[in-house]
């Protein structure tokens, strides 16, 4: 129902493979940032894997087409070597803006999803090249507190080094070796989470937000940054065999869940909280809990009663197409959906 939403009010532009919000008055759209178009094509691919999802699948099949609009250089997919992508559509169809390494980790972890939904061996080609682009912000400068970590953004000049940045960079270089077999994918999972874990973790196990190279942290605690390095950790422990690293992970859930229920979660933006139960739940097909799921359940209720507006979309301080996405994915998960990072 969510997605017929979406599609209802005409936020899918389905000729350029794009998503934004009509502006009634002219015939132009304000196109919507990387960072919601990758969350759709995340919670698209989900959807999709359930079956009679051909809408779903059939926007999917146009969102390559839609990615060249966030590059300077048409021949973007096309082309080999490092692909990083703008955070506003380029021109003639917005201004372009700066590239975001968080914004390409999202992107990429949703490469690999439709990858793992079609077998289609340019997606994971240029899930590789966006991995390329985001471990090229790893800071190498050895006079900064906690040496290390992946920058927020270009350019270098920019100083943050965030968990939402290392968080999904980790989930997205062990993805690629769960697809690859190539150890260096592997070897770079473990450097950023080791990092993260190091510079950013709290004593309860909950992660800050970021570091800044004089140490100073930024102590907010997001639902989406506890997520990844959820997940992180679950991945890790499946591919090297490690339990210190689901340990982590337990531990991570047990504290946000046992300070933060449904009523909390709903103050923060629904595309914080898909990412966090996505990881939750990927973490419930490892080690089961009836607390997971429930605390899901809870959550996706509280959002439908709550927040859902008569139209079928959900309020919440994000685009719009960010919060229909946050919950696409949840309800397809719920729905039975495979979890993932």
């Amino acid at each position: 129902m969510t997605f017929a939403a979406v599609r209802a009010h005409r936020l899918y532009a389905r000729r350029r493979g794009l998503f934004g919000k009509r502006r009634w008055w002219i015939v132009q759209r304000n196109y919507e940032n990387l960072w919601p178009y990758a969350d759709a094509w995340s919670a698209l691919c989900t959807l999709g894997s359930l079956p009679k999802q051909e809408a779903a699948l059939n926007v999917l099949d146009a969102m390559r087409r839609g990615l060249k609009s966030y590059s300077g250089h048409p021949d973007v997919l096309e082309a080999g070597g490092v692909a990083g992508f703008e955070s506003v559509v380029t021109p003639p169809l917005g201004s372009g803006g700066d590239r975001y390494y968080d914004d390409n980790a999202w992107l990429g972890l949703a490469l690999v999803r439709h990858y793992e939904l079609t077998g289609d061996p340019e997606l994971l080609l240029l899930a590789r090249r966006v991995f390329s682009f985001v471990r090229s912000g790893w800071s190498d400068d050895e006079t900064w507190a906690s040496p290390g970590g992946i920058r927020w953004k270009e350019p270098a000049t920019n100083r943050s080094r965030n968990t939402c940045v290392n968080g999904p960079a980790s989930e997205l270089a062990a993805r690629l070796h769960e697809k690859t077999g190539e150890p260096t994918y592997l070897e770079w999972a473990a450097r950023i989470y080791d990092w993260t874990r190091k510079a950013l973790s709290q004593p309860e196990g909950l992660y800050a937000d970021q570091i800044t190279p004089e140490g100073n942290r930024n102590g907010m605690i997001w639902s989406y940054n506890q997520g990844t390095m959820i997940g992180a950790g679950v991945l890790l422990h499946r591919l090297i065999g490690d339990s210190s690293y689901l340990r982590d992970s337990l531990e991570t859930a047990s504290t946000y869940l046992d300070d933060r229920g449904a009523s909390e979660l709903l103050t923060q933006d629904p595309a914080f909280n898909a990412v966090f139960f996505r990881n939750l739940l990927l973490l419930d097909k490892e080690q089961s809990s009836d607390l997971y799921r429930s605390k899901a359940i809870a959550y996706g209720s509280a959002m439908w009663e709550q927040k859902r507006r008569r139209h079928g979309l959900f309020a919440g301080n994000g685009s719009p197409l960010n919060n229909a996405a946050a919950m696409i994915q949840l309800y397809a998960l719920l729905a039975g959906a495979e979890p993932h990072a």
